[in-house]
């Protein structure tokens, strides 16, 4: 079975002719790779503000906007994407519907990912299928970066609410971290959490996604991917991860357990006031899936 998005698109925000910028002013704008910047070529100046517009109209819109408030209660930060649609031109069939948020960069701090935090630590894998959230924590603590204590925690509670969300696509290339002046190192706000809840790469709710969570960047094995498993049908990397650091995972497991996630689902019925919706055996869908981690979460907390 799938669930697509209803969309009332009259419902949404409107913006009339942003100004879009060009590959050499976002550059000269934002701190990003030139190759990673063909693929994200979506940089406008919407009052003022530099922003960046992801052009969606299906479930991915809902991955997003749901992990924006699951992570949010968990103090973790996404991009504050607002669901508009843009004019982009003076025909009337050219309007995208989308998510646009300002620049999650801040002045005067660096920007790195998992892929070139090699530059200040060479220590850290370069290679693509190598990388694993257990060597990023540990080379954390080994070069004790100024705040790492604060980081680690931020690290892991994020894996933890990825897993829960059933995230797939927390890459190396948008796990993202700023640097200030003083050699603080945190994680920026999280980016790319559409492929979440189910949601498969045409956008569409399918509910016979796979429950094995294979997460982009494995906890400890390198070629998790290529030999999954579980742990007494639990999810085997955060039970690997809650083994190595008990006191981090085990606060987040059980708020997750005990909280409610109802009145978040329930925003996406469809109403005289609805954006986008879901029918009521999509929602049901969705509450059953929460339903389900919260059983593991608890699963997990008793192992």
């Amino acid at each position: 079975m799938v669930y697509n998005l209803g969309i009332n698109r009259d419902r949404i925000k409107r913006i009339v002719n942003p100004v879009r910028l060009t590959k050499k002013q976002v550059m000269r704008a934002v701190q990003i790779e030139p190759e990673h910047l063909s693929e994200k070529n979506n940089w406008f100046v919407v009052a003022n503000v530099l922003s960046y517009f992801k052009a969606r109209k299906d479930c991915r819109l809902l991955g997003e906007l749901l992990n924006k408030e699951i992570y949010g209660r968990f103090n973790r930060p996404t991009a504050d994407y607002q669901l508009i649609r843009f004019d982009l031109g003076p025909k009337a069939d050219i309007v995208k519907i989308g998510l646009l948020s300002p620049n999650i960069q801040r002045p005067d701090y660096e920007y790195y990912d998992v892929s070139n935090l090699h530059q200040l630590y060479p220590e850290m894998t370069r290679k693509y299928g190598h990388y694993t959230i257990k060597k990023l924590l540990e080379v954390l603590e080994t070069n004790q970066v100024p705040g790492y204590q604060v980081l680690i925690n931020e690290i892991i509670t994020t894996y933890v609410l990825d897993w829960f969300c059933h995230q797939l696509d927390r890459n190396p290339k948008n796990l993202l971290f700023e640097r200030s002046v003083d050699g603080n190192l945190s994680l920026s706000p999280l980016i790319d959490n559409e492929s979440s809840f189910g949601i498969n790469g045409n956008g569409k709710i399918d509910t016979n996604y796979s429950k094995l969570w294979i997460p982009a960047i494995p906890y400890s094995e390198a070629d998790f991917a290529s030999n999954p498993s579980d742990f007494e049908g639990c999810d085997y990397n955060i039970v690997s991860l809650l083994m190595d650091y008990p006191e981090q995972v085990l606060p987040v497991l059980e708020q997750l357990t005990d909280e409610n996630f109802d009145e978040i689902i329930n925003q996406y019925k469809n109403t005289m006031n609805s954006k986008i919706y879901l029918s009521e055996e999509g929602l049901g869908f969705l509450r059953n899936f929460v339903y389900d981690k919260q059983t593991e979460s608890d699963k997990i907390l008793h192992l």
